[in-house]
């Protein structure tokens, strides 16, 4: 990297802003990042450190930010939670996150707006493609009751929800 006059910087702390400069990410993501580049634990310790000081990462911003995105993307806030707690959000600010991403909305309407969002204004072609429709929303986090209700399907099966 070149520096101003000749005066090195932080090899560490460029490496961060670089990857910063990027991306959203989170302090859990930064370290890893660090670590694949090389960097030692003192080095990574202290430059999330400076990186928290100057305002660059804010965990809790990060996962509004990233739970909004995916809930617009038709996840459910349930699942939205748990990949943000694999992205090292803390638990808290998480499922604040995920809840405030949803706006209040219950369940069925999400998977709702999340059907509609997928099929762009068209009705299913048949039976098949129904069913190809409940896996997918079932797959992005809606229960299967409310997945089933928004295809206008029966739903026989569990109603319980495993929220890991």
């Amino acid at each position: 990297m070149h520096y101003p006059n000749g005066v090195p910087g932080d090899p560490a702390l460029d490496e961060a802003l670089r990857l910063l400069a990027l991306r959203l990410r989170t302090a859990l993501e930064l370290d890893r990042a660090l670590e694949r580049a090389g960097f030692a634990e003192p080095e990574r310790k202290s430059t999330l450190a400076r990186v928290r000081e100057l305002g660059y990462i804010n965990d809790p911003e990060t996962a509004r930010v990233r739970a909004r995105t995916r809930v617009d993307q038709g996840y459910a806030p349930r699942l939205v939670a748990r990949k943000l707690l694999a992205q090292g959000i803390a638990e808290p600010d998480a499922r604040a996150a995920s809840i405030e991403a949803a706006e209040g909305a219950k369940d069925e309407e999400l998977a709702a707006r999340a059907l509609k969002r997928r099929l762009r204004g068209r009705k299913p072609a048949d039976e098949r493609e129904k069913q190809r429709l409940f896996r997918a929303l079932v797959a992005k986090g809606h229960p299967p009751p409310a997945a089933a209700k928004a295809l206008g399907m029966a739903w026989e099966g569990n109603d319980e929800i495993d929220d890991c």
